[in-house]
């Protein structure tokens, strides 16, 4: 780009996320409408870190700690917990944008580069976790977070600067610093995609980038390990374990074949695959094919981890290919893959839609469908008529509940020699958890104590104002943290999750446990210790 192209390509950019504060800050907080669960989730992994829990560490959680630290200092410097959710999000968008500017600006003429901007500071703003689903939410942000931060190491991989190794330190921040921040957020997509990386550079004769990015991801992982010591990657790594044993989740969506070639996806994968052969068969560009070949399974992994399977790897790959850097080589070869590049941004063009413009459908939601969720918290609402009553869903009237299995073992129908409700949530979880924590408030044997709660999540203490149980987890993956430190198991009548219940009451020896409280809606057993 020249000096006017560069100047109004910075315009854009800067255009692009002044807009994005102007429609943060119209609307105090957080509106959601979707995925309530995830969000108390979200909610409870922030207030952990506020209260000083370190993950890891104090709690169980797959969820790499920088995911929501920038929530948690926003909240720490008196910003409400709905607005710094809100405001992290341009953070990010912030923090990254000089990487993104220098990788335009060294690799893309203007028009290419505008539309790699776009595509990648939309993903870390959007108020959508993916699909073409409408409703707003935050949930499963993390996952949007990783693929900008991913988004950046694409083009630097595949092709070198034209800027020669005037550009390698630039390449080289832009490499290991977003790779470092992935390992801390989630060290999937780190491992997923750093073989390809690796390969890039070193096909493309840029060793030394690969040593200083390498140098860059160190330093700052070992100032992480100077603060947190190094039991935190220990209790990190048995975190990620715990969550691949699991027999609760196994996988988050389709199975990894169906990434590949189930109708919704094989067009995708064709057309990555047509893109390879055809590097291949460019003249000086056949290191950006072999690299790119490495790309697709670390693409095609982290998609099958993420829920709604979403192949967001299409944006970043379909807008580099259009934009194709480097000197123009084999002009047919080039336009037939500049083509591909633009099948793939239709292919993924309905999802990147529905994220980039759902900051504004946020900044239009009126406040009178909406309802304050947790106390002392105001900017933290949720959709009310989703939430105004509690529904179940419950095995069909003379059905073999004892046939039907949580990944091969029975559900338990009786516990501690009564019988277990067979009753599961299916809508109205928040004022469930309300009503529950009304009646855990009045507990003189919790007596303000958060007790073990047998099903997938537990964030009463966020309505309650207790403190979380120590060692405990937002979200039930296996075995039973914080069950040591709690001095009542809590069972409750109808729980979200029926596997859940049974995998954590098939751990618990009933002989140590004595009914204490029982009423409609949950029963108190104290643990013997």
């Amino acid at each position: 780009m020249n000096r006017t192209e560069t100047d109004r390509f910075l315009a854009i950019v800067i255009g692009f996320l002044t807009l994005q504060a102007v429609l943060i800050a119209v609307r105090s907080g957080i509106r959601f409408g979707f995925h309530e669960v995830d969000m108390m989730h979200l909610a409870s992994l922030v207030m952990l870190s506020v209260k000083g829990h370190v993950a890891h560490l104090d709690f169980s959680t797959p969820i790499g700690e920088w995911s929501f630290a920038p929530i948690a200092l926003l909240v720490r410097a008196g910003m409400g917990l709905g607005a710094a959710m809100m405001w992290s999000q341009w953070a990010l968008a912030l923090l990254i944008a000089p990487a993104v500017v220098w990788i335009c600006w060294s690799r893309f003429t203007f028009w290419p580069a505008v539309s790699v901007a776009l595509v990648v500071l939309i993903l870390p703003v959007a108020l959508v976790y993916g699909t073409t689903e409408i409703f707003l939410s935050l949930s499963m942000h993390y996952n949007r977070w990783a693929w900008a931060l991913a988004f950046l190491l694409v083009p630097v991989a595949l092709f070198p600067p034209s800027q020669g190794r005037a550009g390698d330190w630039a390449d080289a921040a832009v490499l290991g610093l977003p790779m470092a921040a992935l390992v801390m957020m989630k060290l999937t997509y780190a491992l997923a995609l750093t073989p390809a990386c690796i390969l890039g550079l070193l096909l493309t004769g840029r060793g030394r980038v690969l040593l200083r990015a390498v140098l860059l991801a160190v330093a700052v992982l070992a100032l992480v390990t100077l603060w947190h010591g190094v039991g935190y990657w220990l209790a990190y790594l048995e975190d990620l374990r715990a969550v691949m044993a699991s027999d609760i989740r196994s996988r988050p969506g389709v199975s990894f074949a169906r990434v590949l070639l189930s109708p919704a996806y094989t067009l995708g994968t064709l057309a990555a695959f047509a893109s390879v052969l055809l590097l291949r068969a460019t003249p000086g560009r056949g290191a950006s094919g072999l690299t790119l070949l490495l790309l697709l399974p670390g693409f095609a992994y982290i998609a099958y981890q993420n829920y709604g399977n979403d192949p967001m790897w299409l944006a970043i790959l379909g807008v580099t290919l259009l934009g194709l850097p480097g000197p123009e080589a084999d002009p047919d070869r080039e336009r037939i893959l500049r083509s591909i590049g633009g099948g793939m941004l239709l292919l993924i063009g309905p999802v990147l839609l529905n994220m980039g413009y759902s900051p504004l459908r946020h900044a239009l939601q009126p406040p009178e469908p909406y309802f304050q969720v947790l106390p002392g918290h105001p900017d933290f609402t949720a959709l009310e008529r989703r939430s105004v009553a509690v529904a179940v869903k419950r095995a069909w009237e003379g059905s073999p509940t004892d046939e039907v299995t949580a990944h091969g073992a029975p559900l338990l129908t009786e516990f501690a020699g009564a019988p277990l409700p067979d009753c599961a949530l299916d809508n109205g979880i928040l004022p469930y958890f309300r009503a529950m924590s009304d009646m855990m408030e009045k507990s003189t044997a919790l007596d303000g104590r958060m007790p073990f709660v047998a099903d997938s999540f537990s964030p009463h203490w966020l309505f309650l104002g207790w403190d979380p149980l120590p060692g405990g987890t937002p979200w039930y993956y296996s075995g039973l943290p914080g069950y040591e430190n709690a001095s009542h198991l809590m069972v409750p009548r109808c729980v979200a999750n029926t596997k859940v219940r049974t995998l954590v009451l098939s751990q618990v020896d009933p002989a140590a446990l004595t009914l204490v409280e029982e009423n409609a809606l949950y029963k108190l057993y104290e643990i013997a210790r």
